[in-house]
């Protein structure tokens, strides 16, 4: 079991714990990625108060149903129903309401997207249930699910029969960065951050992990041995999800190799791009990747300059030196693998630093120590110029320019003067006042530090941001 120490989701079990001891029917519709640790937060929540818990697996509806209502006869110390379960649904729904009292029971249906692959029909089986027995009975029911798609459109959209029914949902994210450190609490700030660049937030990811070994000792032990439970997990996941993986496979390959546009995707897959672009909404149904535009566009969704990325952090790791090199790992020579991460993991930890430098700007905003009060916060792009961070205030026309190094030597001026061309490029409200920030692993150079504080620059190296994360005890949401 995960000890409750190394996951911050105090908030979530505080909300739970209020609907419990709500004076009303609770119906609760819990969802996220697989290994998120949706299922060890309702077991945090409810941990002092006695519980009905059926876990849905592929097995037929109705041998579901037998368990599901022998755990509900063993519940009341009902000997008859506990031997040999309820006949039907309604049935078990009815049997529920007569027998729940005075004190709130909780009911926790884990992985319902199982039971409803089962029965299509379960949706409309429940919505019946609740609506003629459940809520009229002092329950908190919750259904959990994996299936993003599955629990959006069959349970939360407007078209399924449950819409309308739910008291609250909660859509449980990887953890922040800030967060997931914690795993690894004796590490420094530096091999934090390439443990998450590695790992990312889900939480069974991260236990997997030992903080006493470095990180290539990890890769090599728990990723790229052939009975490891990292080495074929994205597999697994994908093929639980998606009807065709071996195309899926290859879209997530070259997006991972930098192929990001539509196009570019479509020519290095020989996908027609109609095709693709279903394939490419379902991947982002299933929070695998993200379409991101600059963030100073008017119309994101209308927006021809989309880029398309992976979203999971060892998702993109796999992707990038696991998946093109399982023969390697198959033959037993890991050791050739491990020599490409090496050469390429400065470049891949660069792109995860850029985030975590995202969250310590929300996180410099919620402690009062940002530049200005930025409403926006994200990446800009033209055909020529990139820029790692930009933060945004429409009203008071304020904008902040940051880039983030990954590198062993530190910063020149150059870096900074670059960043002074290339905001030139960024066509954003006219009149606008203007903010620089340069985030280093490795410092600055002493000519460096004196420009920047001549030109009213932000440097901030590891031991400003170890401060600064040591302040931030919840990170800033996305905004």
């Amino acid at each position: 079991m995960l000890d409750k120490k190394f996951i911050d989701r105090e908030d979530e079990i505080k909300a739970l714990k209020e609907r419990l001891n709500s004076g009303k029917p609770e119906f609760l519709v819990i969802y996220g990625k697989r290994r998120v640790g949706k299922t060890e937060l309702v077991k945090q929540a409810l941990k002092d108060a006695p519980h009905i818990y059926l876990l849905c697996d592929r097995r037929r509806d109705s041998d579901m149903l037998k368990e599901f209502s022998m755990e509900v006869g063993r519940f009341f110390g009902d000997i008859g129903v506990s031997s040999v379960g309820l006949p039907d649904w309604v049935t078990l729904f009815r049997y529920l309401k007569e027998k729940v009292g005075e004190k709130k029971v909780p009911i926790v249906v884990d992985e319902f997207p199982f039971l409803v692959s089962a029965n299509r029909a379960m949706p409309s089986i429940f919505q019946k249930g609740w609506d003629e027995y459940l809520q009229h009975a002092d329950i908190f029911l919750i259904l959990c699910g994996s299936s993003i798609s599955m629990m959006e459109k069959g349970v939360l959209s407007y078209r399924s029969p449950l819409y309308g029914r739910r008291t609250g949902q909660l859509f449980l994210q990887p953890l922040k960065f800030n967060d997931a450190r914690k795993f690894f609490p004796r590490k420094g700030l530096d091999e934090q951050i390439e443990f998450h660049a590695v790992l990312g937030g889900t939480p069974a990811y991260l236990l997997q992990f030992s903080e006493e070994m470095s990180l290539i000792e990890n890769i090599r032990e728990r990723v790229l041995r052939r009975d490891a439970f990292l080495y074929n997990e994205v597999e697994f996941v994908l093929r639980e999800e998606l009807k065709e993986p071996r195309k899926y496979f290859t879209i997530l390959k070259e997006i991972a190799f930098g192929k990001s546009k539509l196009n570019d995707i479509s020519q290095a897959t020989g996908i027609e791009r109609g095709i693709l672009s279903r394939y490419l909404s379902i991947l982002e149904d299933l929070r695998v990747i993200r379409r991101s535009v600059p963030v100073t566009e008017k119309h994101p969704h209308k927006s021809r300059k989309g880029i398309y990325e992976i979203e999971d952090n060892f998702f993109k790791f796999w992707f990038e030196f696991v998946f093109p090199n399982r023969s390697y790992i198959e033959r037993g020579e890991p050791e050739l693998v491990l020599k490409k991460i090496v050469e390429g993991f400065d470049a891949f930890v660069g792109h995860v630093f850029e985030e975590i430098c995202s969250e310590a700007l929300w996180g410099m905003l919620k402690l009062g120590k940002a530049p200005f009060t930025f409403t926006k916060l994200g990446k800009w792009w033209s055909k020529e110029d990139e820029i790692d961070i930009v933060a945004l205030n429409e009203q008071t026309k304020e904008i902040l320019f940051a880039e983030c190094k990954w590198q062993e030597k530190p910063i020149g001026v150059d870096v900074v003067e670059g960043l002074f061309k290339k905001r030139d490029t960024v066509d954003w409200q006219k009149g606008r006042r203007e903010h620089f920030i340069i985030f280093s692993k490795s410092g600055f150079k002493k000519s460096c530090s004196e420009y920047c504080e001549r030109a009213g620059v932000l440097t901030l190296n590891l031991d400003d941001l170890r401060r600064l994360f040591g302040e931030v005890q919840t990170p800033a949401a996305d905004q």
